[in-house]
């Protein structure tokens, strides 16, 4: 009886080294730093924050459609032009560029919106157009 319980016991530890080692190699695998999936993480952040930035831009023109309203109403010609990104960084439409990002917009005109982003530590050329689909 007591070779059973030492056979139990010994089963029993190396039970807890397997599961150790997977927890070792999915962790390895998850984290951003160590992944072999680095790049393809910050391609995806890199791809929410351009289309971040397309929201923002499409808020912008919505407040330039209402300005043009006002402006038939009132006679006071205010009419919004181009998205910018000086323009969209700031209230009300608090767009944010993620760190390590850089962002360029190509044509900030609602038809032709082009916009391009990559991030520092991702491998590829992001694109966002006019209907807010990203392309490699």
């Amino acid at each position: 009886m007591s070779m059973s319980f030492k056979a139990l016991r010994n089963e029993s530890g190396k039970t807890a080294v397997v599961i150790l080692i997977i927890v070792a190699v999915i962790a390895y695998l998850v984290y951003p730093g160590t992944s072999p999936f680095k790049a393809d993480y910050y391609n995806l952040k890199a791809e929410g924050n351009l289309k971040d930035l397309h929201r923002a831009c499409n808020r912008y023109w919505a407040d330039g459609i209402a300005q043009r309203m006002v402006s038939k109403a009132t006679g006071i010609q205010r009419v919004a032009g181009p998205c910018k990104l000086d323009v969209v960084k700031k209230d009300p439409y608090n767009f944010k560029i993620l760190e390590g990002m850089k962002i360029e917009i190509v044509d900030g005109t609602k038809t032709g919106f082009k916009a391009t982003g990559i991030h520092a530590e991702g491998d590829a050329l992001l694109k966002v157009n006019a209907q807010g689909k990203i392309e490699s």
